[in-house]
């Protein structure tokens, strides 16, 4: 009796012992290590919307918890098992404390609106019509004419065809493509695709389209002139976003969940290689240059990497702003500019010196597309409802014009 009281105590200070190191986090170094939840849960632990839950005084223990469960694979989720995976203990006590530590109360809320011009968009700013998906208005809006076509829940990522005449958005909630016409907004066809889709991309010569479902690992292949699905060809976890090349014979897909750039074979319909990306955090989104031979990769963190794609190596990390958010390439080919849904601006990537400088934009901001003369940049600002829009001559912000809630992808004629 005395022998199984002593292993009933010795188990009792052990445990209390190993309560203690798990929940002895330091708040001053998970505030620091918290840069990287921003893009979901919030500078202040305020989820940015519905499906990102709020951390701001959460209990510890349930906090060490769940980030354990990702971080071991027992709880699925691609996005937050690439997260946890390089977390330490004492990077996930630090985090729970800092977490904990937080107000539950929304101080994230924009105080802008009055940046906001009153000035409604023209054909100044937008010489083509383009098209933004509004997430928790579940609506396509058209600019300059900033109409609005109902959509799906959750509308997400956008794409145009090449001959202008249909515009596509996912629905990862329904785990639906919508089709619209562009003239006139109405709904051609509602296409169910995988579980989770996000990223959609149109192949260069108008016929198919690749809608990466993150949820499901795959990617499903639609034949744009049936309306059908044609095909569903499987790649590694956690796909979120294609962009073919402009002959159409591959398409680079970013694995977030973890796996690097994925190579598919439009011919064979194939995954064919996967490229590595060490350094960044869950590729998220990503662009080509203009020659084709590098691929600038946005992370769900704060870091783009610069892949040379004919050797596989990464030539540099670049420190952007935090969170995740859109990439794109200048038709131009001479910039890289990329937003940042936890920070305040956006960045700027000179293509041929790999140099970035940041321009202060707003609250949070996301989608990112240039004009087909690489003269305007188009951004959306989700935590203020609004577009703001950039002269890239001066690169200054020359308009905010209010939109929709939570705008969030921009489809632009001439830049995929």
């Amino acid at each position: 009796m005395k022998k199984n009281s002593f292993k009933l105590a010795f188990a009792s200070a052990a445990l209390l012992t190993l309560s203690h190191t798990l929940w002895a986090g330091d708040i001053t170094q998970g505030k620091t290590k918290a840069a990287a939840c921003a893009g979901c849960h919030g500078i202040n632990g305020i989820g940015l919307s519905e499906e990102f839950p709020n951390l701001a005084g959460q209990k510890q223990a349930y906090i060490i918890k769940q980030l354990t469960a990702f971080k071991n694979g027992s709880r699925k989720d691609p996005t937050m098992n690439a997260m946890a995976a390089s977390l330490s203990n004492k990077d996930i006590a630090d985090l729970a404390a800092y977490f904990s530590s937080l107000v539950q109360t929304d101080t994230q809320s924009s105080t802008s609106e009055n940046k906001i011009m009153s000035t409604r968009a023209s054909n100044r700013e937008f010489p083509e019509s383009i098209f933004i998906s509004m997430k928790k208005s579940a609506t396509i809006e058209t600019f300059p004419q900033q109409q609005s076509w109902p959509g799906g829940p959750n509308m997400l990522y956008t794409a145009i065809t090449p001959d202008k005449k249909m515009l596509l958005s996912t629905s990862p909630s329904s785990n639906t493509v919508y089709i619209f016409n562009t003239q006139n907004g109405k709904q051609l066809a509602i296409i169910k695709t995988g579980k989770a889709p996000k990223g959609v991309k149109v192949s260069p010569d108008g016929k198919q389209a690749y809608i990466s479902n993150q949820g499901s690992a795959d990617i499903t292949v639609i034949n744009l002139k049936s309306l059908q699905v044609s095909n569903t060809i499987k790649v590694k976890k956690g796909p979120h976003n294609v962009r073919f090349t402009n002959d159409g014979k591959l398409a680079y897909v970013t694995l977030q969940g973890g796996d690097g750039l994925g190579v598919i074979d439009t011919q064979k319909q194939k995954l064919i290689r996967v490229i590595p990306v060490p350094g960044i955090t869950g590729p998220h989104n990503l662009d080509l240059s203009a020659d084709e031979k590098t691929a600038f990769v946005r992370d769900f963190v704060h870091h783009v990497a610069v892949v040379d794609l004919t050797t596989g190596k990464v030539n540099k990390i670049i420190t952007v702003g935090n969170g995740h958010g859109g990439i794109d390439v200048f038709p131009n080919g001479q910039y890289a500019a990329t937003a940042a849904i936890g920070d305040d601006y956006i960045s700027i990537i000179d293509t041929r010196t790999l140099e970035s400088r940041d321009i202060k934009i707003g609250t949070a901001s996301h989608g990112i597309r240039v004009s087909k003369n690489s003269q305007w940049l188009y951004v959306t600002l989700p935590k203020e409802n609004a577009i703001a829009v950039i002269n890239t001559r001066t690169m200054a912000v020359e308009a905010r014009i209010a939109s929709g809630k939570f705008p969030f992808w921009i489809a632009v004629h001439g830049n995929p």
